[in-house]
């Protein structure tokens, strides 16, 4: 679904990615490990045409971003790790609709969509709620309706856990496991944090903007999380 074919990417005068070649299948469950600084965030931005290779290519579907941002794009859904900041309306009814239109849906399927969306995610008591009242993880899912509500058929969760306790960190993980497992939703998980390994098949590592381990989650090994920082 995902292919990323010898990228390059560097902000101003420093590479960050370094001849990145990689494939996302679809219905898979693939982390994106590394340590601080190591290019994640970076190299996920490239899947759904945030960010476009200085040399190689993104190829999502067969369809270059670099040629077609715009189809590239519509099918890849991002929840960032600041999320409160792709909340736009004061409400998540509204935030939720705000995409949808912009979709050029009509207001009947767009209310049913955001009804259905906000009710998979337990969050309905909370349309109509400002989201300057909501808890982080009640943010979290507002953001996450947003993009569910779209309809990807793949979605990069960068780094979800961050922000969150133990409670809502487990809560959401649970959800992203279902989405990829119940919705054959393929799931990209940006994170450093080595116990959210356990809900993924496959891992990609990343050491100063280059990939050291592609492969089955049951090929890793404390050796390459050494050399990647990632383990004392």
């Amino acid at each position: 679904m995902i292919q990323a074919k010898n990228v390059y990417f560097k902000y101003e005068d420093e590479l960050i990615l370094k001849n990145i070649s990689l494939e996302i299948y679809e219905g898979s469950f693939t982390a994106i490990i590394g340590a601080n600084g190591s290019g994640k965030t970076t190299l996920a931005k490239h899947f759904n045409a945030i960010l476009l290779p200085a040399k190689g290519d993104v190829l999502v579907d067969g369809i270059s971003t670099r040629k077609d941002e715009l189809n590239a794009r519509k099918n890849i859904g991002f929840v960032f790790q600041n999320f409160e900041d792709q909340i736009v309306y004061s409400t998540i009814e509204e935030d939720v609709a705000f995409g949808l239109e912009n979709l050029g849906l009509e207001q009947d399927k767009i209310k049913r969509r955001a009804a259905d969306t906000l009710k998979r995610l337990s969050i309905s008591h909370l349309a109509k709620r400002n989201v300057n009242t909501l808890s982080l993880g009640q943010k979290q899912l507002a953001a996450l309706s947003g993009v569910l509500a779209m309809k990807p058929r793949c979605i990069v969760f960068d780094e979800p856990t961050t922000m969150l306790d133990s409670r809502n960190k487990k809560s959401i993980m649970g959800i992203i496991k279902e989405l990829n497992k119940k919705d054959k939703i393929t799931v990209i998980l940006v994170t450093n944090v080595l116990d959210d390994l356990k809900y993924v098949n496959n891992v990609v590592v990343l050491k100063e903007g280059r990939t050291i381990f592609n492969d089955k989650k049951s090929k890793l090994n404390n050796k390459i999380l050494k050399v990647a920082g990632l383990y004392d």
